[in-house]
Protein backbone atom coordinates (compact mmCIF):
# COMPACT_ATOMS: atom_id res chain seq x y z
CA UNK A 1 0.00 0.00 0.00
CA UNK A 2 0.82 3.55 -0.19
CA UNK A 3 3.18 5.53 2.57
CA UNK A 4 0.79 8.43 1.89
CA UNK A 5 -2.29 6.07 2.57
CA UNK A 6 -0.64 4.46 5.52
CA UNK A 7 0.14 7.98 7.06
CA UNK A 8 -3.33 9.18 6.48
CA UNK A 9 -4.70 6.22 7.89
CA UNK A 10 -2.81 6.63 11.19
CA UNK A 11 -3.43 9.84 11.37
CA UNK A 12 -7.13 9.45 11.50
CA UNK A 13 -6.99 6.80 13.61
CA UNK A 14 -5.41 8.82 16.28
CA UNK A 15 -7.51 11.34 15.72
CA UNK A 16 -10.84 8.85 16.20
CA UNK A 17 -8.90 7.58 19.39
CA UNK A 18 -8.65 4.12 17.59
CA UNK A 19 -6.15 2.11 19.17
CA UNK A 20 -5.34 -1.45 21.14
CA UNK A 21 -8.29 -0.46 23.62
CA UNK A 22 -10.43 -0.51 20.45
CA UNK A 23 -9.16 -3.56 19.07
CA UNK A 24 -9.87 -5.48 22.28
CA UNK A 25 -13.19 -4.27 23.26
CA UNK A 26 -14.64 -5.07 19.45
CA UNK A 27 -12.94 -8.46 19.68
CA UNK A 28 -14.93 -8.68 23.56
CA UNK A 29 -17.95 -8.30 21.25
CA UNK A 30 -17.57 -9.20 17.62
CA UNK A 31 -18.71 -12.88 18.23
CA UNK A 32 -22.04 -12.00 18.96
CA UNK A 33 -22.17 -8.91 16.92
CA UNK A 34 -20.80 -11.06 13.57
CA UNK A 35 -24.00 -14.04 14.32
CA UNK A 36 -26.33 -11.28 14.06
CA UNK A 37 -25.03 -9.23 10.97
CA UNK A 38 -26.83 -11.18 8.51
CA UNK A 39 -30.57 -10.17 10.04
CA UNK A 40 -28.89 -6.96 10.63
CA UNK A 41 -27.94 -6.91 6.75
CA UNK A 42 -31.97 -7.96 5.65
CA UNK A 43 -33.47 -5.16 8.09
CA UNK A 44 -30.84 -2.73 6.44
CA UNK A 45 -32.36 -3.17 2.62
CA UNK A 46 -36.06 -4.02 3.98
CA UNK A 47 -36.20 -0.77 5.91
CA UNK A 48 -34.06 1.16 2.85
CA UNK A 49 -36.39 -0.26 0.13
CA UNK A 50 -39.27 1.92 2.08
CA UNK A 51 -37.10 4.65 -0.12
CA UNK A 52 -37.78 5.80 -3.15
CA UNK A 53 -34.90 7.29 -3.95
CA UNK A 54 -32.87 4.19 -2.50
CA UNK A 55 -35.01 2.10 -4.04
CA UNK A 56 -33.92 3.34 -7.53
CA UNK A 57 -30.53 3.13 -6.43
CA UNK A 58 -31.24 -0.99 -5.49
CA UNK A 59 -33.45 -1.30 -8.97
CA UNK A 60 -30.38 -1.23 -11.05
CA UNK A 61 -28.73 -4.13 -9.54
CA UNK A 62 -29.56 -6.88 -11.35
CA UNK A 63 -29.87 -8.60 -7.88
CA UNK A 64 -29.38 -7.70 -3.91
CA UNK A 65 -27.99 -11.13 -2.92
CA UNK A 66 -24.04 -9.95 -3.59
CA UNK A 67 -24.51 -6.71 -2.51
CA UNK A 68 -25.71 -8.42 0.59
CA UNK A 69 -22.70 -10.57 1.12
CA UNK A 70 -20.15 -7.78 0.64
CA UNK A 71 -21.99 -5.51 2.51
CA UNK A 72 -21.55 -8.08 5.75
CA UNK A 73 -18.69 -8.78 4.71
CA UNK A 74 -17.15 -5.30 4.88
CA UNK A 75 -19.21 -5.08 8.23
CA UNK A 76 -17.34 -8.46 9.73
CA UNK A 77 -14.19 -6.64 8.76
CA UNK A 78 -14.79 -3.69 10.38
CA UNK A 79 -16.03 -4.93 13.94
CA UNK A 80 -13.06 -6.98 13.63
CA UNK A 81 -10.59 -4.10 14.52
CA UNK A 82 -8.14 -4.87 11.51
CA UNK A 83 -8.11 -1.11 10.29
CA UNK A 84 -5.14 -1.67 7.93
CA UNK A 85 -4.06 -0.39 4.97
CA UNK A 86 -6.14 -3.11 3.18
CA UNK A 87 -9.06 -2.15 4.95
CA UNK A 88 -8.79 1.40 4.13
CA UNK A 89 -8.06 0.94 0.51
CA UNK A 90 -11.23 -0.91 0.41
CA UNK A 91 -13.29 1.19 1.86
CA UNK A 92 -11.86 4.39 -0.03
CA UNK A 93 -12.82 1.61 -3.06
CA UNK A 94 -16.42 0.91 -1.72
CA UNK A 95 -16.76 5.34 -1.28
CA UNK A 96 -15.94 5.50 -5.40
CA UNK A 97 -18.04 2.74 -6.47
CA UNK A 98 -21.37 4.48 -4.53
CA UNK A 99 -20.09 7.79 -5.77
CA UNK A 100 -20.17 6.03 -9.40
CA UNK A 101 -23.55 4.34 -8.87
CA UNK A 102 -25.01 8.19 -7.91
CA UNK A 103 -25.83 7.25 -4.33
CA UNK A 104 -25.93 10.27 -2.22
CA UNK A 105 -24.54 10.77 0.66
CA UNK A 106 -27.45 11.06 2.64
CA UNK A 107 -28.77 7.62 1.67
CA UNK A 108 -24.79 6.31 2.64
CA UNK A 109 -25.19 8.17 5.78
CA UNK A 110 -28.70 6.38 6.69
CA UNK A 111 -26.92 3.11 5.85
CA UNK A 112 -24.24 3.86 8.77
CA UNK A 113 -27.09 5.11 10.79
CA UNK A 114 -28.96 2.06 10.77
CA UNK A 115 -26.16 -0.23 11.49
CA UNK A 116 -24.81 1.46 14.08
CA UNK A 117 -28.00 1.79 15.83
CA UNK A 118 -28.64 -2.14 15.52
CA UNK A 119 -25.26 -2.50 16.59
CA UNK A 120 -25.53 -0.40 19.57
CA UNK A 121 -28.98 -1.96 20.81
CA UNK A 122 -27.51 -5.69 20.66
CA UNK A 123 -24.73 -4.48 22.71
CA UNK A 124 -26.47 -2.72 24.92
CA UNK A 125 -28.78 -5.95 25.15
CA UNK A 126 -26.61 -8.28 25.47
CA UNK A 127 -24.41 -7.20 27.92
CA UNK A 128 -25.18 -6.00 31.81
CA UNK A 129 -21.51 -4.55 32.73
CA UNK A 130 -21.61 -1.12 32.04
CA UNK A 131 -17.89 -1.03 31.35
CA UNK A 132 -17.68 -3.55 28.82
CA UNK A 133 -21.03 -1.89 27.40
CA UNK A 134 -19.44 1.93 27.23
CA UNK A 135 -16.32 0.23 25.86
CA UNK A 136 -17.79 -1.58 23.10
CA UNK A 137 -20.11 1.37 22.07
CA UNK A 138 -17.13 3.60 21.96
CA UNK A 139 -15.14 1.26 20.03
CA UNK A 140 -18.28 0.73 17.32
CA UNK A 141 -18.26 4.54 17.37
CA UNK A 142 -14.98 5.28 16.89
CA UNK A 143 -14.41 2.49 14.04
CA UNK A 144 -18.03 3.48 12.25
CA UNK A 145 -16.78 6.79 11.95
CA UNK A 146 -13.58 6.00 10.48
CA UNK A 147 -15.36 3.88 7.94
CA UNK A 148 -18.11 7.05 7.32
CA UNK A 149 -15.10 9.06 6.79
CA UNK A 150 -12.90 7.41 4.43
CA UNK A 151 -15.81 6.51 2.12
CA UNK A 152 -17.73 10.20 2.41
CA UNK A 153 -14.23 11.60 1.43
CA UNK A 154 -14.49 9.84 -2.39
CA UNK A 155 -17.66 12.52 -2.39
CA UNK A 156 -15.34 15.50 -1.12
CA UNK A 157 -12.34 14.76 -3.21
CA UNK A 158 -14.76 14.85 -6.46
CA UNK A 159 -16.48 18.37 -5.12
CA UNK A 160 -12.80 19.65 -5.00
CA UNK A 161 -12.19 18.66 -8.54
CA UNK A 162 -14.82 19.53 -10.12
CA UNK A 163 -14.53 23.14 -8.24
CA UNK A 164 -10.47 22.90 -9.55
CA UNK A 165 -11.81 21.58 -13.10
CA UNK A 166 -14.01 25.01 -12.59
CA UNK A 167 -11.05 27.11 -11.66
CA UNK A 168 -9.15 26.49 -14.58
CA UNK A 169 -11.66 26.90 -16.90
CA UNK A 170 -12.39 30.38 -15.74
Amino acid sequence: MSEKLSKLLKRKKAMLGINADTKAALESVEPKLTVALPQITEDFYTHMQRFSEAERVFSRMPSLGPLKTRQMSHWQSLLSGDLDETYAARALAIGEAHFNRGVAPYLYIAGYNFFQCELISLVAASYSESDRISAALTAITRVVSLDVDLSISVYTRAAWRHKTDEVVQL
